[in-house]
C-alpha cells in the first residue's frame, strides 16, 4: 500500500516542479493538504473520504466559516491528531497562501 501511494504522490510532486504556472499557495497545498483533502479539497481520497470535516469546499465547518483566518487557524493547529506536524513548520506567509488557495478552490477568491 504504501509503495502505492508513493507512486501516486511522487508524478503530484514531480508536476509541480516542473510546472511553473502553479502558484505559491497552491504548490503547498498540494504538499501538505491533498493527500487528505484530494487536489480539488473536496476530500476524496481513499483514506479519508466520506470523512466530515475532509471536505474543505463546502459549509460545514466545524470551527469558524471556512474565512482565510479560520483556515489558517486550521492550518497551523489541526482539528484532528492526524494533521501533519510539518505544517507547523510552515511561515506565516506560506500558511497565508495555502489559506488563500483553498478560497480559491472554495470559488471565493480570484486567482
Amino acid at each position: 500500500m504504501a509503495i502505492l501511494l508513493a507512486g501516486c504522490v511522487l508524478p503530484v510532486v514531480a508536476c509541480d516542479a516542473m510546472l511553473v504556472k502553479r502558484s505559491t499557495g497552491e504548490k503547498l497545498y498540494r504538499e501538505h493538504c491533498a493527500s487528505c483533502h484530494g487536489l480539488d479539497a473536496r476530500g476524496h481520497t481513499i483514506r479519508y473520504m466520506g470523512h466530515p470535516r475532509a471536505n474543505l469546499t463546502d459549509d460545514d465547518w466545524k470551527y469558524g466559516g471556512g474565512d482565510s483566518v479560520a483556515i489558517q487557524s486550521v492550518v497551523l493547529q489541526g482539528l484532528v491528531e492526524r494533521h501533519p506536524s510539518s505544517l507547523q513548520r510552515l511561515q506565516t506567509k506560506e500558511v497565508k497562501e495555502i489559506a488563500n488557495w483553498v478560497l480559491q478552490l472554495r470559488g471565493e477568491s480570484s486567482p
